[in-house]
């Protein structure tokens, strides 16, 4: 299940919200402004592309930005961009509370449908083809 276009939106910190304002946008087939500059941040090592270490403490910032009340998990509702459908998949113990782990797997599965070129990085332009993909 494809969780990038209009489902869990890695939209917060850094790459969240590169990849996560680009699921938003994915919905209406345009990339955000703000991709290029999150993309950027979540560049730690500033090589132009996002392996899996920096794209899993993208994702996890972001995780923790959305966590206002820092209980451990996220509902639907500070998910707004997912669809209900997609909240559903990644949160697989069904308990209607999204983990860091849950979340990071989901994600994870975007990661690699991204990296179209299988070499276990992205580079701007693979995510920004993923975002304009349409939802599967």
């Amino acid at each position: 299940m494809r969780l990038a276009c209009g489902t869990l939106v890695l939209a917060t910190a850094a790459l969240t919200l590169a990849l996560g304002a680009a699921r938003v946008g994915a919905q209406t087939g345009t990339v955000p402004p703000d991709l290029r500059a999150s993309f950027k941040a979540a560049d730690k090592n500033g090589d132009g592309r996002l392996d899996r270490n920096e794209f899993r403490q993208a994702v996890t910032e972001g995780f923790y930005f959305r966590d206002k009340g820092h209980k451990g998990y996220l509902t639907a509702d500070q998910l707004p961009e997912a669809s209900p459908e997609a909240f559903k998949a990644a949160n697989v113990k069904q308990d209607g509370r999204l983990s860091l782990q849950e979340e990071v797997n989901a994600l994870l599965k975007d990661f690699e449908a991204a990296d179209v070129d299988k070499d276990g990085t992205l580079t701007y332009e693979e995510v920004e083809a993923y975002v304009k993909r349409p939802s599967r």
